[in-house]
C-alpha cells in the first residue's frame, strides 16, 4: 500500500470529497494515497456539526472501507499523514498538538485556526517538534486563476471577489466560509495588507482591505450558500473576469494534488507568512463586522 492517511474530524462534506477522489484515483494523480482510517469528533454546539457526523462516517465505512477508530491517537498510529478535516476552526490547535509526538505531515482543512494566536502556536509547535504542517482553502488552486497568475506578466492594481459567505452560530463571522476569498485575495495580491474594513447587513456583507503599495481589494458576499465563486482583476491595461464556478476540473481535486504532495516531501507550498496573515486578516474583519453589528 502507498501513502496511508488519517482523518480526524468526519463532520465536513471534505472528508467524502477526498476520500473518493483517492478511491478513484482517476488518472494516477495521487499515486497509492487512500484514506485508510478517520476519527469522528463533532462539536456538540454546532448542529451543522452533530447532525451530519454519522452520515459521512457510514459513507466513508460503506464506501470508501475507511476504518473508524476510537481514538485521535489510533488514527496517528496508522496513517503515513494527517488530515485535521474537523469543520470547528476552534479545535484545530488543541487536535494538533495531539499529534506534534508522531511528526508525520499534518493537513489542516480550512480553517487553519480561529484566531492569530492559535494559528502562532501551531506553526511554533510545528518548528519544536518537526511536524511539518500545511493549510489551504481549495480556491487558491482554482485551475483558471491559477493558470492566470502563472501567465500573467503584469502586476494586479486591483481585485473585486464575489461568493458565498454564510455564518455559522458559535464560528466568527467570516472564519468558516469567508476564508475561501480572503485565502484568494491574498494569493493574488501577497500578504503585506494594510488595513481590513468590514460592513453588513442581513443579506450580505462586503469586506474592504488595501495593501501597503496602495492597492485595493473588495470581497462582497451573501449570505445564502451557493458555488459561485468568483474574481474580477484589474491590471493597467485589461481586465479580467475569472468565472471559477465554470471551471471544468475540480478545484478539490487541484488542493488534493498539493497536499498528496506535500505528505510526501514535508514541505508546505504555502510560506508560514502568507498563512499567518491570512488568519490575521480574517480575525480583524470579523473585529470590524462585530462593531457593525453590535
Amino acid at each position: 500500500m502507498g501513502l496511508k492517511i488519517g482523518l480526524i474530524g468526519l463532520d465536513t462534506s471534505h472528508v467524502e470529497i477526498f476520500s473518493k477522489l483517492l478511491y478513484e484515483n482517476k488518472d494516477n494523480m495521487y499515486g497509492n494515497a487512500k484514506v485508510v482510517i478517520g476519527y469522528p469528533c463533532p462539536s456538540p454546539d454546532i448542529t451543522l456539526s452533530y447532525s451530519r457526523v454519522a452520515e459521512y462516517t457510514t459513507i466513508l465505512q460503506n464506501e470508501y472501507d475507511v476504518e473508524i477508530a476510537r481514538s485521535i491517537k489510533e488514527v496517528a498510529h496508522e496513517s503515513d499523514a494527517i488530515f485535521i478535516t474537523a469543520m470547528d476552526g476552534r479545535k484545530h490547535a488543541d487536535i494538533f498538538k495531539k499529534l506534534i509526538d508522531y511528526k508525520k505531515p499534518v493537513f489542516i482543512d480550512k480553517p487553519f485556526s480561529i484566531t492569530g494566536q492559535d494559528a502562532e502556536k501551531i506553526f511554533s509547535w510545528s518548528d519544536k517538534y518537526n511536524t511539518p504542517v500545511m493549510s489551504s482553502s481549495a480556491l487558491r488552486f482554482s485551475d483558471s486563476l491559477t493558470t492566470l497568475l502563472q501567465n500573467e506578466l503584469e502586476t494586479p492594481t486591483g481585485v473585486y471577489l464575489n461568493g458565498p459567505l454564510p455564518f455559522i452560530k458559535h464560528i466568527p463571522y467570516y472564519s468558516w466560509y469567508g476564508i475561501h476569498m480572503v485565502e484568494m485575495l491574498v494569493t493574488i495580491f501577497g500578504p503585506d495588507y494594510r488595513s481590513v474594513f468590514a460592513h453588513g447587513n442581513e443579506d450580505s456583507d462586503i469586506i474592504i482591505a488595501d495593501w501597503k503599495d496602495g492597492r485595493f481589494g473588495v470581497i462582497r458576499g451573501t449570505h445564502i450558500w451557493h458555488s459561485k465563486f468568483e474574481v474580477i482583476i484589474h491590471y493597467p491595461n485589461k481586465t479580467v473576469h475569472l468565472p471559477i464556478y465554470k471551471d471544468e476540473k475540480s478545484y478539490y481535486a487541484l488542493l488534493l494534488e498539493e497536499v498528496i504532495a506535500f505528505c510526501q516531501s514535508g514541505l508546505s507550498p504555502i510560506p508560514k507568512q502568507e498563512t499567518l496573515s491570512i488568519i490575521k486578516f480574517i480575525e480583524e474583519a470579523n473585529t470590524q463586522r462585530a462593531i457593525v453589528d453590535s
